[in-house]
């Protein structure tokens, strides 16, 4: 077994009909300090074991584990406060919100005047053909 996604708080779940019929949304489990990332787990044709086992619309404290078994058979676990529950799938899709990591990225809307400078400069002497040349050791 291995650990998917973890939930914090309230997953809100929808049993949808169409290819994906099985959706699980919330806020990934995140360590101390670091951000909330909307998160959600979409199921493509997940079958519960028995008829009567059936997924609530709130649960708190998700985690969506693989099962191990055959390549490609696709059994997950969903364990909760509220159920534990086996359920095979054709597929999985785990869409995570990238906006943290895009942002954090980007450098921060104030650059020191020495980077400034400095990066103006080196563009300036390399639209001179020969300071290119020059700089890279290729002296033709």
């Amino acid at each position: 077994m291995r650990e998917l996604i973890g939930f914090d708080g309230t997953v809100e779940c929808r049993a949808e009909s169409g290819p994906i019929n099985l959706v699980l949304r919330g806020f990934e489990r995140a360590g101390p300090g670091a951000p909330r990332t909307a998160a959600a787990a979409l199921f493509s044709a997940a079958t519960p074991p028995t008829s009567d086992a059936s997924v609530p619309r709130h649960l708190h404290g998700a985690s969506l584990l693989e099962l191990q078994g055959a390549p490609g058979e696709g059994r997950y676990l969903i364990r909760a406060q509220e159920l534990q529950l086996e359920l095979p799938a054709r597929s999985l899709q785990l869409h995570r919100e990238a906006a943290a990591e895009l942002f954090g990225a980007v450098p921060p809307p104030h650059v020191p005047w020495r980077l400034r400078v400095g990066w103006t400069l080196l563009l300036a002497v390399l639209r001179v053909p020969a300071a290119a040349r020059l700089l890279l050791g290729r002296g033709d």
